[in-house]
């Protein structure tokens, strides 16, 4: 746009409406502001959200580039007024603002000239177009070279990571630059904030680089859709998987350096060859004892099995990424990914009583077995303090058998058996409640989603309050706090709560 012709337009269109007189500097900055005020009144009331929507509609649309050009035409005729240079001004101010606010990423902003006007260079951009690589940290962890040699092409790194994860850098920096690496650290919390945190950068990215390329580093196939949208809309973007390559067996180390010539008789031979090979034998003994991974105990398999059975049906995750979650927990690990937590999923499914289909997740029914203990106590029960019907069939068996009485001894009645006060008789299966055992995890839960549907408006809404709920079940656990927290990472992988943006509200997807 040619500002300069522009004014002249200007000028000639106040001339022949004989507006001159009125044009004055305190008059256009007064009706700037007159002019703003209108195009700020098209968004007054609306959310953020709300406002981006406003534009949707073509006839709010039309009255807001109505209002954005009357605040362009003021200003040039302000300029013109008081001999302001637009251009010059312009390139005066992005040159003040760039040193004044130093960039987060100075790949995504073109060079800036120092001085303006002739002989300077105007900004341009990178002749070749930016590859950028998204490297999921939680997910992949690549070095330098190894992203190198994944992505040639690359040109910009971006590490996303969790705030307390370790990220070293200092490879990728020396293969593509300190300018060109960016950590991003997760701000946010919940099941997928850092996916999320990821998929919104790929739209910065590209908002500002339409003409660039960007390629998310992550085995996460959960990007695939998004990644789709994004090609449909003209955007290079591509996935690729990062899997580190087993270290090549290493050759066995020779035995002892070859006898020299004064290492002849055997006796020297034989003791200068076996010492060696005994000090390496026993230096690899702890290597070979230590096992390759964690696996999850046979005592370990028993606990998550009976935790499993106390599932009601409505409780039971239908996804295996929030199965693998209720074992983490479960278990106490500190991944959801873990080799135990991996090794545990793969014993429920060997037993028959997990099936996964791809992400779905189904239970088996299980044939309710006879119990030998509560067998056992009944007849233990039985023996200690017979019942009335249990003395009457013995009766005929203890008449046949017990011996006459003389008759010269005249009889004495004798109390029933069913008349002698009984001792008490243990029920099989019962506990005194002051022996019952803790509640787990998933019993509070139930507790704590059957409190929640009968509270329709006083629901808490704070993180710390819902734990405060949960705790308020979890009485009788062993450490009431630690269940709490416990219970609602369990809540929030079935999706029955999420965390806010903010880390701290809590929302409700569902009542159960």
């Amino acid at each position: 746009m040619d500002y300069t012709a522009l004014q002249a337009r200007l000028r000639s269109f106040a001339a022949a409406r004989d507006w001159q007189s009125r044009h004055t500097p305190k008059n256009l900055a007064m009706a700037l502001t007159v002019e703003a005020a209108g195009l700020l009144e098209m968004f007054q009331w609306t959310t953020l959200t709300e406002s981006r929507g406003v534009v949707r509609d073509p006839a709010s649309k039309e009255r807001v580039a109505d209002g954005i050009a009357g605040v362009l035409l003021g200003l040039l005729q302000l300029a013109d007024h008081t001999g302001v240079d637009v251009q010059e001004a312009v390139e005066q101010k992005l040159r003040e603002n760039a040193h004044k606010y130093p960039p987060k990423h100075p790949q995504l902003e073109p060079p800036v000239p120092d001085r303006p006007g002739e002989g300077a260079v105007a900004p341009t951009l990178p002749a070749a177009p930016r590859v950028h690589l998204l490297v999921d940290w939680e997910n992949v962890q690549p070095k330098g070279d190894e992203l190198q040699a994944l992505v040639p092409q690359g040109t910009d790194v971006w590490l996303f990571h969790g705030p307390h994860q370790k990220v070293d850098a200092a490879g990728h920096q020396l293969a593509y630059g300190p300018a060109q690496v960016t950590p991003v650290p997760r701000s946010g919390t919940g099941r997928n904030a850092l996916d999320f945190q990821l998929a919104y950068y790929v739209g910065y990215i590209s908002a500002r680089q339409p003409d660039g390329a960007f390629w998310v580093i992550s085995n996460d196939q959960g990007y695939e859709s998004m990644l789709a949208h994004a090609r449909e809309l003209g955007f290079a973007a591509q996935r690729r998987e990062f899997r580190r390559a087993p270290p090549p067996a290493a050759d066995p180390a020779p035995a002892g350096p070859a006898p020299g010539p004064l290492a002849v008789e055997k006796p020297v031979q034989k003791t200068a060859i076996q010492i060696p090979q005994k000090t390496a034998a026993k230096k690899a003994t702890p290597a070979q004892a230590r096992p390759a991974r964690p696996q999850a105990t046979r005592a370990d398999m028993q606990q998550l099995l009976a935790q499993l059975d106390g599932l009601s049906a409505s409780l039971r995750p239908a996804q295996k990424d929030a199965l693998l979650v209720l074992l983490q927990n479960w278990l106490g690990e500190p991944s959801a990914r873990s080799a135990r937590t991996l090794h545990a999923l793969a014993q429920l499914q060997a037993r028959k009583r997990v099936v996964v289909k791809g992400e779905a997740v189904s239970f088996p029914p299980v044939a309710a077995a006879p119990s030998v203990v509560k067998t056992s106590a009944l007849k233990a029960a039985l023996k200690a303090a017979p019942s009335k019907a249990v003395t009457s069939k013995a009766a005929p068996a203890q008449r046949a058998s017990a011996p006459k009485a003389p008759p010269q001894q005249p009889a004495v009645k004798k109390p029933a058996v069913s008349d002698r006060p009984k001792p008490p008789v243990p029920t099989a299966g019962k506990t005194p409640a002051k022996l019952a055992p803790p509640p787990n995890a998933a019993q509070v839960a139930r507790a704590v989603l059957a409190s929640l549907q009968k509270m329709t408006t006083n629901k808490p809404r704070q993180r710390s309050g819902l734990l405060k709920h949960i705790q308020s079940h979890a009485a009788r656990a062993e450490d009431p706090a630690a269940m709490a927290q416990r219970v609602l990472r369990l809540l929030e992988a079935r999706k029955d709560v999420v965390a806010a943006s903010d880390g701290q509200g809590i929302a409700y997807f569902s009542s159960k």
